[in-house]
C-alpha cells in the first residue's frame, strides 16, 4: 500500500475539539501566518495531541517544543501548495504541468481533492522542533520547509554527518515516536497522530481524526 492510499483507511471520528496552542507552555511561531499564507496568527491542534506534547515536553526536562504549524484549513493548504508549485516552476521552467503536480505533491498535499484529507487538515499533524533552556533552537541541519534530501529524518545518520545534528534529530524523533506519533520520512519536523496516514504506517485498523472544522 502506498502513502497515497491512506485515503482508504476508515475514519471513526472521535470529535475531539481543537485547542489554541498559545494557551500552553510551548514556543509558538506561526510560520505560514508570518509568510502571509494564513490570516490567523493562532495555531490549533486536537486536544489529545496537545496533552501528548505536554507530557513529552515534561519528560524531556529543560527542552521546549517550538511549533511552526499545526491545523490548516484547505484554503491555507492551497496557499502553501501554490507557493511551492510556483517556486518549483521558477527553478525548473522545463517541467510540464504533470511533472509540477508530481513534484509538488511529494512535499505538499493537494488541497482540494475531496476524497483526500490533507494530514494537517485533521488537527493531528504538527511541525515542530526543540529549543534549549535558553530558548535557542537545537541545530537540526536544515530550516523548516527545506525540501531536499537533507530534510530526510535519517539523512545525518545514513551519511554519518555531524554527530551533534544527528543526536538532536534522534532526541526529537525518539521522544515523539515513543509517545505514539508517526514521523514523516522526508521532513524531520513533521509528525502525525490519529489521522489516516498515521493509521496506515502504524498498522492501525482505523483513524480517529478526520477533517477538523476551523475554529470560528
Amino acid at each position: 500500500m502506498t502513502l497515497v492510499e491512506y485515503t482508504k483507511i476508515k475514519i471513526e471520528e472521535n470529535n475531539e475539539h481543537l485547542v489554541n496552542l498559545n494557551d500552553y507552555n510551548f514556543v509558538v511561531e506561526p510560520k505560514y501566518h508570518n509568510q502571509g499564507l494564513s490570516a490567523d496568527p493562532n495555531l490549533f491542534l486536537r486536544k489529545g495531541v496537545v496533552k501528548m506534547l505536554k507530557d513529552i515536553q515534561k519528560e524531556l526536562g529543560g527542552y521546549r517544543f517550538k511549533i511552526w504549524d499545526a491545523f490548516r484549513s484547505r484554503d491555507v493548504q492551497n496557499n502553501i501548495y501554490q507557493k511551492f508549485r510556483r517556486n518549483l516552476k521558477d527553478e525548473h521552467p522545463d517541467w510540464n504541468d504533470d511533472m509540477l503536480k508530481l513534484e509538488t505533491g511529494k512535499f505538499v498535499s493537494p488541497p482540494y481533492e475531496i476524497e483526500r484529507i490533507p494530514p494537517h487538515a485533521t488537527g493531528g499533524a504538527v511541525d515542530l522542533t526543540l529549543t534549549d533552556s535558553n530558548g535557542k533552537e537545537l541545530d537540526m541541519g536544515t530550516d523548516f520547509d527545506f525540501f531536499g534530501p537533507a530534510a530526510g529524518f535519517d539523512y545525518f545518520e545514513k551519511n554519518d554527518i555531524d554527530s551533534r545534528i544527528r543526536n538532536n534529530r534522534v532526541l526529537l524523533r525518539n521522544a515523539m515516536v515513543k509517545a505514539g506519533f508517526r514521523q514523516d520520512k522526508d521532513e524531520w519536523w513533521h509528525y502525525d497522530y490519529g489521522n489516516q496516514i498515521w493509521a496506515l504506517e502504524l498498522n492501525k485498523s482505523f483513524a480517529f481524526y478526520g477533517e477538523a472544522s476551523p475554529v470560528e
